[in-house]
């Protein structure tokens, strides 16, 4: 049977009061024509199908929502939340959309969000005008130098690039990728290299491949300033359990106290698909988006290192989630789910952390159905819960309830959720479930998931 998942990140549907639909001017490189808008206590809402019937794409219904279909890509989108999905990444609008007369209407940044991950078109809407503009989107083209030298049983990789651009790292048991979010000029295809770690450099699009001797070869990745340089410290180390891809932000040559590394867990993957939405969304995918969504904030924001425990749709046993933590010496652990519910109505969220007990029933619950879905290669003892007290030493719990109350209270005032109403009863629960071993400071797992101490990871959700 389905179980039924409201998304804490959705908006309640509203019923909203629309004036009569008028006309705009959709203006693309292939020409103007007109499309119908309406508004929606003071916002502009476009009538979806004709948009995207002028660029060539579809929009049908799709249970209680839409799809919209352009250029292979499929995007869906709803009344009953601001967030559309497309590939696997959220859609965020300032309102969620409407349906007048049968028809679905959406903000413009619906299309924004769209066009620039199926078209490579960006999106401007001028209100005084009534203008949607929608031209190709205007890319800045960098230049790239690479070097490459072994110095004292390092090998250096050095890539010097014409200007600043954001990228992120991909680590995989062969190879390391730098993707950069800027369009660059390579310098070469390919080149081979008489390296004690690097066999060959690739080019691809805006992806650097650096190709690996050995499994049991990892480095340290930073960046320069004046002139923008990323430097990648290839080295040898032990190896490990985890041989799935993982998403490393480069690390500063100099760090202050505090937190320096998080990782992000997005809930379930593969054939483990979590909780299903009414119109079939899976809790996999859309822990995978947020958790995207969320990483990039915190790169950006906080500056800090963020990695991923799993990049696509694949399963990643739990063994390998925390062994991802520990190689990373990761500061904090955020595992993130979606809860189901038996009541159509339910919303908000829920933080657990580590303790000896779960707080009550519902706790307990969750925590059983989660962990009979897992399998860990570390046999049980028959004394597991003394086992589980000894790890989780009181320094560590005491911070990981304090991170948990943290974030509730934050996630509370995000979804407008008092802590005292019946839709967010025992918003932070301690929970008892299965242990993995996980070395870091303090870690909390929001919405469902649990958070471990530096000791231990645990997990369980709905």
């Amino acid at each position: 049977m389905k179980r039924f998942l409201p998304l804490f990140i959705l908006a309640a549907a509203t019923i909203l009061s629309a004036q009569a639909p008028n006309q705009a001017t959709l203006r693309t490189p292939s020409g103007d024509r007109s499309v119908t808008i309406t508004h929606v206590e003071g916002l502009t809402f476009f009538a979806a199908d004709d948009v995207i019937a002028a660029l060539g794409g579809t929009v049908a219904p799709d249970g209680t929502g839409f799809k919209a279909t352009l250029n292979n890509s499929l995007a869906a989108f709803g009344p009953d939340s601001r967030f559309g999905v497309v590939r696997d990444e959220l859609i965020e609008m300032p309102a969620a959309p409407v349906v007048v007369a049968g028809r679905p209407y959406v903000p413009w940044q619906f299309f924004q969000g769209f066009l620039s991950k199926t078209l490579d078109m960006d999106v401007a809407w001028d209100p005084v005008a009534r203008i949607l503009l929608v031209r190709p989107a205007q890319h800045t083209v960098l230049g790239v130098q690479l070097s490459v030298a072994n110095i004292q049983g390092i090998s250096k990789v050095v890539v010097g690039l014409s200007g600043p651009s954001d990228y992120t790292i991909v680590k995989d048991q062969a190879a390391y990728t730098i993707r950069f979010k800027t369009s660059i000029r390579a310098p070469f295809a390919e080149q081979s290299y008489d390296d004690p770690y690097i066999t060959k450099a690739t080019f691809s699009g805006n992806d650097l491949r650096l190709d690996l001797k050995a499994a049991d070869v990892g480095a340290d990745a930073y960046k320069l300033e004046n002139p923008f340089r990323i430097v990648l410290d290839f080295h040898k180390v032990a190896a490990g359990p985890n041989t799935l891809p993982t998403i490393i932000t480069p690390i500063r040559p100099f760090e202050a106290p505090g937190i320096h590394t998080i990782v992000i867990d997005p809930g379930h993957g593969g054939k483990e698909v979590g909780a299903i939405g009414p119109r079939g969304l899976m809790e996999k995918d859309a822990t995978l988006a947020l958790c995207r969504r969320l990483a990039d904030r915190l790169e950006n924001k906080l500056k800090t290192r963020v990695i991923l425990t799993r990049t696509d749709d694949s399963l990643v046993p739990l063994d390998q989630r925390t062994s991802i933590a520990n190689q990373y010496h990761a500061d904090l652990f955020l595992s993130v789910h979606m809860n189901a519910a038996v009541v159509k109505g339910a919303h908000g969220s829920e933080t657990y952390f580590l303790s000896l007990e779960a707080s009550d029933e519902v706790a307990k619950k969750a925590a059983e159905m989660e962990n009979a879905a897992a399998k860990t290669a570390v046999a049980e003892t028959a004394d597991i819960k003394m086992i589980l007290w000894d790890l989780a030493q009181q320094q560590y719990l005491n911070e990981s309830s304090r991170f948990a109350q943290a974030v509730q209270e934050e996630m509370n005032r995000a979804t407008h959720v008092s802590s005292k109403s019946h839709s967010s009863r025992i918003p932070t629960r301690n929970r008892n479930s299965r242990t993995m071993t996980f070395r870091s400071s303090s870690s909390t797992r929001s919405r469902r998931p649990s958070s471990g101490t530096r000791s231990t990871m645990k997990r369980a959700l709905a």
